[in-house]
């Protein structure tokens, strides 16, 4: 779970939804938002028809726009109070206030995913309302849809030498790359592949890992 302050909008083209959250740095506003991530694999690709190197990348589009006919176009986002969402009904048509600017409409979000990933969702939200009473509540609201948490999509790289398997002087790294999820675990991968460079050009002599440890892959599937 990720938490900020204000849902954004991330899409460009209004036939499809994708959204974040972000903070201002006082984060003084009465906002707060949390991004549930859900894993999904080549498996959920397929059970969409969605094939190739870019498979990833239709399975995101096919949900941004769902959403986007959802929210009724002008990139309007749709909404669900979490009880609803948790009961699998849509009984609140008129929204509690949102961060989001570009406007809400009430949906429902329990439609929008495969059966699976709905569970998923919902019996994540039950374990956190366990250890943070109140996460459960009418005045809370969830927004669909944010599917670009991490890349859909892997450049192959040399695990010793974090070179690119295709392309001699390219260093994929990050999350654009499929090595990372998040701020912190792309600047570890930074980290990975400069003392990797510098062990090209002689500069260290030493096993990276024996500063690092050993670099875990993270967050994506591999074609």
């Amino acid at each position: 779970m990720i938490t900020t302050e204000f849902v954004v909008l991330t899409s460009t083209n209004p036939s499809e939804i994708c959204i974040n959250g972000m903070s201002f740095s006082r984060r003084s506003s009465r906002w707060a938002n949390a991004a549930l991530v859900i894993t999904v694999s080549s498996k959920d690709f397929k059970a969409l028809n969605c094939d190739g190197p870019l498979a990833g990348v239709e399975f995101q589009r096919e949900f941004e726009r769902k959403a986007a006919m959802m929210g009724g176009g002008n990139f309007v986002v749709p909404v669900q109070t979490v009880t609803d969402f948790m009961e699998n009904k849509l009984s609140v048509t008129s929204p509690p206030p949102s961060s989001y600017r570009l406007g809400v409409k009430t949906a429902n979000l329990h439609e929008l995913f495969p059966l699976h990933i709905t569970e998923a969702l919902q019996r994540s939200i039950s374990m956190f309302d366990e250890e943070l009473p109140g996460f459960i509540s009418k005045d809370a609201l969830l927004h669909g849809v944010d599917t670009r948490t991490s890349s859909p999509i892997q450049i192959p790289r040399s695990g010793d030498t974090y070179e690119s398997t295709s392309l001699r002087g390219l260093y994929p790294i990050g999350e654009g790359a499929g090595y990372a999820g998040g701020i912190v675990s792309a600047a570890v991968d930074g980290m990975y592949a400069g003392f990797a460079v510098a062990k090209s050009f002689g500069l260290y002599s030493d096993d990276i890992e024996s500063i690092l440890g050993k670099a875990q892959i993270v967050g994506s599937t591999k074609y």
